[in-house]
């Protein structure tokens, strides 16, 4: 394993853990563009 592979392995596990972080603690689960948690009515028909 090269010193290439190394570097692009970390950038893309630095990415998962980013967008891991970004949806899941950050904006505790709620879905893009619902602030509040609660998107029942939002795009449903």
């Amino acid at each position: 394993m090269g010193l290439f592979d190394i570097g692009l392995m970390i950038l893309i596990a630095g990415g998962a853990l980013w967008l891991l972080y970004h949806s899941l603690w950050k904006k505790k689960g709620h879905c893009h563009g619902c602030e509040g948690g609660s998107c029942d009515s939002k795009g449903k028909t």
